[in-house]
């Protein structure tokens, strides 16, 4: 991996860079001039890096599945952007993420494992086919994927990739040669025209420089970075067909139309992201006066494109009723974000009060309560219905309008006092939004935009405010998402059923035990969750972990209508139990049972009468080591000795070795099942031969050596087994013998 050069979020944002200069090309340059041919030369650089991150993508995605997914999702999502503005060149052929998506899908069919080679070959053919018959870079993206995911390095990858697209432009040119007598198809383009795509190979100049580095994210690590260039690309289409409209004659009335469109599919944006939030009161307040703005939004642009008086004052009777709505939402929506529980008489007023407003639009010409006298004028950018003379209940409107925004800002001002700054960036917010909410009234009385109005412009900016203020400090899910994180984040799982075992409620601890399922479903179908829910207490263990559960009705009124099964995670407990236990049978220092713990467990094994062999083994001239070199590297060789040991506790899985440090250099070993001394003698050889071979990589090779005393006991009649103190005694005068021997051996007893 190179230090330098570049990431993977500069590779592709030159990627998109390249791509913008070459649409732009193909919509506003003259193709065969020399600035056209620039560009997309230029433009050349996508595809290949493109599909190198592709290929890339492959080998580090975490889901395949998710990735392939997504690359679905987005190919199809572009098919009508692409198709808006390259109709004429391409007609019904398709996007570069539709080609990137069939190559995909190749490169996992070649490297999947379920498939036979027979069922790959045709199956990449069929891809293939499909790429040929309807692909915009027909088979292209599918040999450069395979190319940069199978080349051995970038040299294999270099040569490989300029020998294909050299190959396949003589490819194209012979078929443009032989499309100008035969015509066999509907593109009529001459070889001249076509060597721009060897600038393909130009791409292998900033892919060289690519460091391997994921690089930073465009939007600080929020997640929209992950899919900022599938947005992009669809989105940027639309723009560049948005920008040859106006080129091509654009009025001032089709602009004002089409803003307001747009504001339009921005609140339902809006709208649409906010149902997919946690179903709570905060949530529904924000979906109602979401759901109103829209309908408001609708309204309006409805008036602005009709040109009968009837059409007119249908779209305003709609507008009216939607701000009604509006202004109860946002009374909600206090009532939530405040934690301030509005008296009742609030609602009760604005529901009535929005009431006969209606009733009042409904019937102006017969009372004229809302409207004197109304006429459609004809002199502005767009028919409209122009209001002669206001009537009381318009104004009475207005300051009730202009008294619920009040109420919001005095309202959230007063809870202030109780809350800390996170509350004062979410009020700042809705602030903001309740001016926002004003600003087209204002810009009217002054005249700014003359006989243009944009009340419904502003809507969308109110409602990301709000949306803003309750999404982005955690609120808009209000108490119950925070009881849903509390008990998710908490060691216990909880899991409630109806009396038919049908799954009601549970949170995701429940998933670490049982594995996934869903609401609704019956917990007699999910395993060992059935048994839990009848079995009272249990205790159960899975991946490593040991959960206690308990079992305690649910009742209502007295009434038993279901369980609740606690979950508890124990296993801190038992690991803490167990390191107890450990520490009180264990030699801090090496890690080997201690003299207490040895003697119970060789007890143990001696009762089994399976015979055996008890080892004594004493350092050589440990003293000396001590003080010539310190007690530091008195502990290093006794760990090394230890270590050795341990090593042969692994080795042998068919016998038991039970070892012990039983005092300072003194260490004993009891290897059960074994009694025969060649394979005794030859242990010990292995034993004294590996301790030398660890000491010599330590600070102190050959400072000390082993000597081992050995003694045995039978497991049958003509063998009797001898008990523990026997064993240690002949041991010990056994090490004796070895010692007398010269050391750095063994003797029997």
């Amino acid at each position: 991996m190179k230090n330098y050069g570049l990431d993977r979020t500069q590779l592709k944002i030159l990627a998109i860079i390249a791509m913008v200069v070459d649409h732009t090309a193909w919509g506003f340059v003259d193709f065969m001039s020399p600035l056209g041919q620039l560009m997309h030369i230029f433009g050349r650089l996508t595809l290949p890096i493109m599909c190198f991150f592709i290929a890339e993508g492959y080998r580090h995605t975490k889901s395949l599945q998710e990735y392939i997914y997504r690359m679905l999702a987005f190919s199809a999502i572009s098919i009508i952007p692409f198709y808006i503005f390259f109709h004429e060149e391409y007609g019904y052929r398709q996007n570069i993420i539709f080609d990137l998506t069939l190559a995909l899908l190749c490169l996992c069919i070649s490297e999947g494992k379920i498939f036979k080679k027979w069922m790959k070959i045709c199956l990449i053919a069929l891809l293939v086919l499909i790429s040929l018959v309807i692909g915009g870079w027909v088979v292209m993206p599918i040999i450069y994927v395979f190319i940069f995911y199978y080349g051995k390095d970038f040299k294999d990858k270099a040569i490989k990739f300029t020998g294909a697209t050299v190959l396949m432009s003589a490819v194209l040119s012979v078929m443009i040669v032989l499309n100008q007598q035969y015509h066999f198809s509907q593109y009529d383009w001459t070889v001249q025209e076509r060597l721009y795509l060897l600038g393909f190979v130009f791409a292998l100049i900033p892919l060289y420089f690519y460091n391997g580095e994921r690089g930073k994210d465009l939007f600080g690590g929020s997640g929209i970075g992950r899919y900022f260039f599938y947005i992009f690309y669809p989105s940027h289409f639309l723009l560049l067909a948005y920008i040859r409209h106006i080129v091509h004659g654009y009025t001032l009335q089709n602009a004002y139309i089409d803003i307001h469109v747009l504001a339009l599919l921005i609140a339902l944006i809006i709208l649409s992201y906010v149902l997919t939030l946690h179903t709570t009161r905060a949530q529904m307040a924000v979906t109602f006066f979401m759901t109103s703005a829209t309908m408001y939004l609708f309204g309006f642009v409805m008036e602005i494109t009709t040109y009968e008086i009837e059409g007119v004052y249908t779209a305003t009777k709609l507008q009216y009723f939607a701000e009604c709505f509006v202004f109860i939402a946002i009374t909600l929506c206090i009532q939530e974000l405040t934690h301030t529980r509005l008296p009742y008489p609030v609602y009760v007023f604005e529901f009535v009060f929005s009431t006969f407003v209606m009733y009042c639009m409904f019937t102006w010409r017969e009372n004229h309560l809302m409207y004197k006298d109304v006429i459609m004028d004809y002199d502005g950018p767009f028919p409209r219905m122009y209001v002669v003379e206001y009537g009381i209940v318009f104004y009475a409107f207005v300051l009730y309008c202009l008294a619920i925004c009040l109420m919001a800002v005095v309202v959230g001002f007063y809870s202030l006092r109780n809350h800390d700054n996170l509350q004062r960036k979410r009020l700042r917010l809705l602030l903001l939004g309740m001016i926002t909410m004003w600003i087209p009234y204002i810009s009217k009385m002054v005249g700014l935009f003359d006989k243009y109005e944009i009340p419904a412009l502003t809507i969308p900016f109110t409602a990301y405010f709000v949306v803003r203020s309750l999404k982005k400090y955690s609120y808009l899910d209000s108490v119950a998402l925070d009881f849903s994180n509390a008990i998710n984040r908490g060691n216990e799982g909880i899991l409630v059923v109806d009396r038919n075992f049908s799954i009601m409620y549970h949170n995701e601890v429940v998933h670490q035990v049982f594995g996934q399922f869903m609401r609704f479903d019956s917990a007699k179908n999910v395993p060992g969750l059935y048994e839990a829910l009848t079995s009272g207490e249990s205790t159960i263990t899975k991946d490593g972990h040991t959960y206690e559960t308990r079992v305690e009705p649910l009742t209502e009124q007295g009434h038993n209508i279901g369980s609740i099964l606690w979950i508890f995670d124990l296993t801190e407990h038992f690991e803490y139990l167990s390191s107890i236990e450990k520490s009180a049978n264990t030699d801090s220092l090496t890690g080997l049972l201690n003299r207490k713990a040895f003697e119970k467990k060789v007890g143990e094994a001696l009762e089994r009468k399976e015979g055996g062999a008890f080892f004594m083994v004493d350092l050589d001239n440990f003293k000396h080591v001590n003080d010539n070199h310190g007690h530091d590297a008195g502990d290093i060789i006794l760990t090394t000795l230890s270590n050795v040991i341990k090593q042969e506790q692994t080795r042998d899985m068919n016998h038991n070795l039970i070892a012990g440090r039983v005092g300072g250099d003194e260490f004993t070993l009891y290897y059960e099942g074994i009694t025969d001394k060649r394979a005794l003698s030859n242990f010990a050889h292995l034993l004294i031969d590996n301790f030398d071979n660890k000491l010599l990589a330590t600070d102190y090779p050959g400072v000390t050596s082993i000597s081992l005393g050995i003694s045995m006991t039978g497991g049958s009649e003509l063998a009797p087994a001898k008990a523990y103190n026997q064993l240690y005694k002949e041991a010990d005068e056994a090490l004796y013998i070895a010692k007398g021997a010269g050391k750095k051996t063994f003797a029997f007893r």
